[in-house]
C-alpha cells in the first residue's frame, strides 16, 4: 500500500492519503485525490512543493529538468532543500514505531 502526504514547514502532516495499491504512479493518486480537487477548486491557496515524477501544475512546482547554471538551477537547490521536509516527517513518523 502507498502513503501520500504533505507536510508543513514545521513537519505536521497536513493530508494523508493511504488507499492505493503499490502499482499506482505517486500522480495518480494526487491527481485523485481530495486534496487535489480542492486545489483545483480554489479552496486552498499556497503551492505543492513535488519531486519530478508529478507533472508542473498550477498549484504543484516541481524542479526543472537539466536546469543547467544559473536561476533555474538555485530553484532546484531551494525546491530541494524545502522538499526534504517531507523526508524529515517521514522519518519522524517512523521513528514513532521503532
Amino acid at each position: 500500500m502507498l502513503l501520500q502526504a504533505t507536510c508543513d514547514h514545521k513537519c505536521l502532516i497536513t493530508s494523508l492519503e493511504a488507499k492505493w495499491p503499490g502499482s499506482v504512479h505517486d500522480s495518480r493518486i494526487l491527481s485523485e485525490s481530495s486534496l487535489c480537487h480542492k486545489l483545483e477548486q480554489g479552496l486552498f491557496s499556497g503551492v505543492l512543493l513535488g519531486d519530478r515524477g508529478y507533472a508542473c501544475l498550477p498549484f504543484l512546482m516541481t524542479p526543472y529538468p537539466d536546469p543547467g547554471e544559473g536561476p533555474q538551477s538555485s530553484f532546484n537547490v531551494a525546491h530541494a532543500k524545502t522538499r526534504v521536509r517531507i523526508e524529515m516527517t517521514f522519518g519522524i513518523l517512523k521513528a514513532r514505531f521503532t
